[in-house]
């Protein structure tokens, strides 16, 4: 993946805009806020299947979009950004890579730049808001999380993206919440007993109302587990 197969020249008209001298160039190549509105889009495959059998409208899709800051690459692929509690765009998933990663070999400035990540979605969570009081729900995949904040609104919703980036520090601005975590399914139980340890290690640090769901390894099918699918997965399949 590189990056004129991704965005459009809308990143160098901003860098002509903005004019960054020397000393701020390397903070203007890291990901940021004008950058993460030149890619917003308003309209995801994944909620197709819902929109079509009524169970999601157009305007909800937009709102969706909205609240995650979502965007999109020319080529039409989703861009899920990792904005953090501090509204500061960390890092952003697209397909099965990183924006960090084409950053870093675009520009050989940012070699050292130590990427950090978040749970998609934290930017959502802020003390002073009335949605203080929402339970927090994370799944695995963004666009899962999407389509479900819009089904289930009475839930903050959440994602980890990849297991190999889910630390139990990711867990540190939840403190205080009340979490479900929502695993994928698989016909071994390796992710459900995997998230029972880290819910354990993640307990024994913070102070978290955590809890792993067990609704998909109890009411999944053999082949919905061979399928290895997730919590929308199973709504979508209830549907057809």
């Amino acid at each position: 993946m590189r990056w004129d197969e991704v965005f459009t020249n809308t990143f160098q008209a901003m860098y002509k805009r903005n004019e960054p001298t020397a000393r701020h160039m390397v903070d203007f190549m890291l990901p940021s806020m004008p950058m993460v509105n030149a890619c917003r889009a308003n309209d995801y495959e994944c909620f197709a299947p819902f929109i079509a059998a009524g169970k999601i409208t157009i305007e909800q899709m937009h709102h969706a979009a909205q609240r995650y800051y979502l965007g999109k690459t020319k080529s039409g692929q989703p861009i899920y950004w990792m904005i953090d509690d501090m509204l500061t765009p960390l890092d952003a998933h697209i397909g099965n890579g990183w924006i960090s990663t084409l950053l870093k070999h675009r520009e050989p400035l940012l070699a050292c730049w130590t990427v950090r990540h978040c749970l998609f979605g934290l930017h959502l969570i802020d003390a002073s808001d009335a949605s203080i009081s929402y339970p927090i729900a994370i799944v695995e995949s963004e666009a899962s999380a999407i389509v479900l904040s819009e089904l289930f609104p009475e839930r903050i919703w959440l994602a980890y993206s990849t297991v190999s980036h889910l630390v139990p520090e990711l867990m540190a601005p939840l403190v205080g919440r009340t979490v479900t975590i929502y695993p994928s399914t698989d016909p071994s139980m390796n992710t459900y007993m995997f998230f029972r340890d880290y819910a354990n290690d993640v307990k024994r640090l913070y102070h978290l109302d955590l809890t792993i769901d067990e609704t998909l390894e109890d009411h999944a099918s053999d082949s919905q587990k061979e399928r290895c699918i997730d919590l929308l997965d199973f709504l979508l399949d209830s549907l057809q």
